[in-house]
């Protein structure tokens, strides 16, 4: 079984490539070859006009990947090595995904056209202001300004530079980028861990709880959602913070901070020594707006807490981490089956708590058999 593990894995991720792509805007014409449209056009069929038969595909390459990716932690059929080429290639593979549930990468890439194409600023101008501009007919929330900060302003813009202003081009390094960051991140639970003097077989299970997490392949590769960038300079600050390089640490918490905001409720922890509790409390301060914030939730905040709770040494976070992977995939289900963001509440609300109950529950469980 562990030699079919990391074939498997490949399919899948082809799969669902492919399978992606039938989530095509029909406003959006990524190419005109005809072999191209031949071949997108039974898969848009499929996702638009046949909803039932597109939710059970949907979650049949779902619950694989997360069969898979529970099996791969597994003692059996771990292994002994980080598997790098084959991340690697399993991230080229969906580098080439189309973001099937999430419009947020075609603002990003505006963003950069707003800054390099018409010499102005994204943070006050709505794209709405530039009337007329081709890509605003696929574009989503055009309303208003950019919502994130200047650090991603200037981590989002090359993209637009180096893809010479040609949306194709720009969608995959704007893809790239995010890719890149959220590779880093992996790379930096396994560094934050030696430092911590975790033993290697932890480090690569954590690694692996990253790495392989289905949850996250969706957001942030798929998706190609920003919180990874985010997420990796919180990182970075903390490895910093641990190493006594005092200044690099606060640059990278401020860019941090710069990118989304939200890790501004992390900083007074790095004050603490206790290097374990200030990771423990930094997850748990990344969970308190998603628990506490119902109202605003979007699935992709998940990546706050969930990256950071795989440097946490305990049984609840990994119980915790691998719950919260599978309810975020599940609440897409009821939009691909019908088309409608009609979340139901109780629905909506196991979503958000569901994982955090039935770990603390785990957690008072273990503590009386002990």
């Amino acid at each position: 079984m562990s030699k079919l593990l990391f074939p498997l894995f490949f399919i899948f991720s082809i799969l669902l490539t492919i399978y992606s792509y039938g989530y095509l805007d029909f406003n959006l014409t990524l190419s005109s070859h005809p072999l191209f449209l031949k071949l997108v056009a039974p898969l848009q069929h499929l996702v638009y006009f046949n909803r039932p038969l597109s939710v059970q595909f949907y979650a049949f390459i779902f619950l694989s990947l997360f069969a898979l990716s529970l099996l791969i932690i597994l003692p059996k059929y771990r292994p002994t090595h980080f598997p790098w080429k084959i991340y690697l290639l399993i991230m080229f593979i969906l580098w080439l995904a189309y973001p099937m549930l999430s419009y947020d990468v075609f603002n990003y890439m505006f963003h950069g056209k707003i800054l390099w194409l018409y010499g102005a600023n994204p943070h006050t101008l709505a794209p709405l202001v530039f009337e007329g501009d081709l890509w605003l007919r696929f574009m989503r929330w055009v309303h208003t300004p950019s919502a994130y900060g200047p650090i991603f302003t200037i981590v989002e813009s090359p993209a637009y530079l180096l893809g010479l202003g040609k949306f194709v081009p720009v969608l995959y390094l704007m893809k790239a980028t995010m890719i890149l960051f959220y590779i880093w991140c992996v790379s930096l639970v396994d560094q934050i861990g030696a430092q911590l003097k975790v033993g290697k077989n932890v480090r690569i299970f954590s690694q692996l709880l990253l790495a392989f997490n289905p949850f996250l392949w969706l957001e942030l590769v798929v998706n190609a959602h920003n919180d990874a960038v985010m997420i990796a300079f919180l990182l970075y600050a903390l490895k910093t913070s641990m190493g006594n390089k005092k200044i690099l640490s606060f640059l990278s918490l401020t860019s941090s901070i710069g990118v989304k905001y939200v890790t501004a409720v992390t900083t007074p922890f790095f004050l603490l020594k206790n290097n374990h509790l200030k990771i423990t409390l930094m997850t748990l301060a990344l969970l308190a707006p998603i628990l506490f914030s119902p109202g605003r939730f979007q699935p992709w905040y998940l990546v706050w807490p969930l990256i950071p709770a795989a440097l946490v040494n305990a049984g609840w976070a990994r119980v915790w981490i691998i719950l919260t992977s599978m309810v975020g995939i599940a609440y897409y289900n009821p939009y691909i089956a019908t088309g409608f963001w009609n979340l139901s509440d109780i629905y909506r609300l196991s979503i958000i708590y569901g994982p955090t109950t039935l770990t603390a529950i785990y957690f008072v469980y273990l503590k009386k058999r002990i």
